[in-house]
């Protein structure tokens, strides 16, 4: 089974390449339901059988790159037996995937012989300019909306350079968010004895991290050139983390109010399809650190919480 979880994206990564990004959860749940030094064994053996797969299908690239998340399984294992909860455990993968991460790009340009950070701006102008050339020989299209469209297109390529690092840091964020709430639910799931953390509606951060996002606010407003461009950085990261904590809040409302579980699709639906309703999030997870919004029925003495 774990040799076909990982050769699936290499297999048809068309269908499954999405995979790459969740296959964390593979290996920490064999490590977590069989202990680390047989669930090693046990992903040892798997993991030769997906490598001559992807060595037989010319993608050991691509197999190469789903190995990168081993690290982050055995992060969140070695939290989860120190009893550690979710946001330090959280913390620890987070450092642990991005150093990983950065070892395998910097291998990959040096063997390439060009700067991976380097070739993705390049695409990404690429792709920009790209797309208003697509734009542009539509000609039905007015005089007025292409000369907007060059505007803020013109205005991305000046952007997204100076905020390129601070989305690659919630690309990291995300992806050790994903695996660690998918692993964990999977757990409670199929064996609850060994699920590290209680339910997601369960999750908090510290509080001291409050100051995250206003120092990025202040580094923002006041700031200026790079020290500015850290700030936004530093914002899109403080957005991103307290849009978990107000999903686990808005998602134990649900769970309190005993909300049937066909409206909490549409619920989630209009979530992701609003863009306000990702920065409501955020801003509901904020105040749940003055407001606690979970203290009615929430035991203090329950593992997992903080």
């Amino acid at each position: 089974m774990v040799a076909m979880v990982y050769v699936l994206p290499v297999l048809i990564p068309a269908l499954f390449g999405w995979m790459n990004m969740v296959l964390a959860v593979p290996a920490f749940y064999v490590l977590r339901v069989f202990g680390t030094r047989e669930g090693t064994s046990l992903l040892r053996n798997g993991l030769l059988l997906a490598a001559l797969g992807a060595l037989l299908l010319n993608q050991v690239g691509v197999f190469l790159f789903s190995l990168t998340m081993l690290p982050l399984a055995y992060s969140l294992d070695r939290s989860a037996a120190l009893g550690e909860g979710p946001a330090r455990a959280g913390a620890r993968g987070t450092i642990t995937l991005a150093l990983t991460w950065i070892a395998f790009w910097t291998i990959y340009g040096i063997t390439a012989g060009m700067n991976p950070y380097n070739h993705l701006l390049e695409l990404l102008d690429a792709g920009f300019t790209q797309t208003f050339e697509i734009y542009k020989s539509n000609t039905d299209l007015p005089a007025e909306v292409l000369l907007d469209l060059d505007r803020v297109i013109s205005e991305l390529k000046l952007l997204v350079p100076r905020i390129l690092p601070g989305v690659l840091a919630c690309m990291v964020l995300m992806t050790v968010w994903m695996n660690m709430v998918a692993g964990n639910t999977l757990l409670l799931q199929r064996n609850p004895e060994k699920a590290p953390w209680a339910g997601y509606s369960g999750w908090r951060l510290p509080e001291q991290l409050v100051w995250l996002p206003i120092i990025a606010l202040a580094l923002t407003l006041i700031g200026q050139g790079r020290i500015r461009d850290a700030g936004i950085c530093l914002l899109l990261v403080a957005g991103l983390v307290y849009f978990f904590q107000g999903l686990a809040v808005f998602i134990h409302l649900l769970e309190r109010w005993k909300v049937p579980r066909y409206l909490r699709l549409v619920f989630y639906l209009l979530l992701i399809i609003q863009s306000y309703g990702l920065i409501l999030l955020a801003v509901l997870g904020i105040a749940d650190v003055w407001i606690d919004f979970r203290r009615m029925g929430r035991n203090d003495g329950q593992p997992g919480e903080e």
